[in-house]
């Protein structure tokens, strides 16, 4: 018997809208309070998720801050 295949599509499409804005979330609050007082509780009130939702989604703060370097030089490409 074959099982029908799982394709998770709207589901990645959330996935990838809630990391999207906790990246963009966090490169706001870096611009407006800097990154050392950047916390993750702030990062998650203006994403509009849970704590754990942020930490789900980036485990740690090097992989959070990948994202946010990578989102901020393909959003504002160098002369």
């Amino acid at each position: 018997m074959t099982g029908r295949r799982y394709e998770k599509r709207q589901r990645a499409a959330t996935e990838a809208e809630t990391r999207r804005r906790i990246v963009d979330a966090t490169i706001a609050l870096h611009a407006l309070v800097g990154g050392p007082s950047t916390t993750v509780t702030a990062i998650a009130a203006r994403a509009g998720v849970s704590r754990l939702k942020v930490y789900r989604h980036f485990p740690d703060d090097h992989t959070l801050l990948a994202a946010c370097t990578s989102t901020y030089l393909a959003d504002h490409p160098q002369p």
